[in-house]
């Protein structure tokens, strides 16, 4: 996600991460660190991010486009990387254009 957000940041990508209410703030944290995360990372510490999206599991990533309207919900990840950075490639691309 780092480099597609790299990729993509100048021609108006936004990312933003949320940990969930039921994940630990540690690990998370530990994440965020490893992996050098470029874009916010944020806590909904009482769930209502959570509630407004319906999330129930994670995994999950959800595509604004830029009027703030949800344009896609993916629930999961592959276990794959190369196949996560092509999906989130070609949904990017397309979120950009539209």
């Amino acid at each position: 996600m780092a480099r597609i957000y790299e990729k993509y940041r100048d021609k108006g990508l936004a990312f933003l991460s949320v940990n969930v209410s039921w994940d630990k703030e540690g690990p998370a944290q530990k994440f965020v660190e490893q992996y050098r995360l470029p874009f916010p990372v944020g806590r909904d510490a009482d769930g209502r991010i959570g509630d407004l999206y319906g999330v129930d599991s994670t995994p999950m990533s959800f595509f604004i486009n830029k009027d703030g309207k949800l344009v896609e919900r993916l629930v999961g990840a592959p276990e794959d990387i190369r196949e996560i950075e092509a999906g989130l490639e070609r949904r990017v691309t397309w979120l950009l254009a539209s």
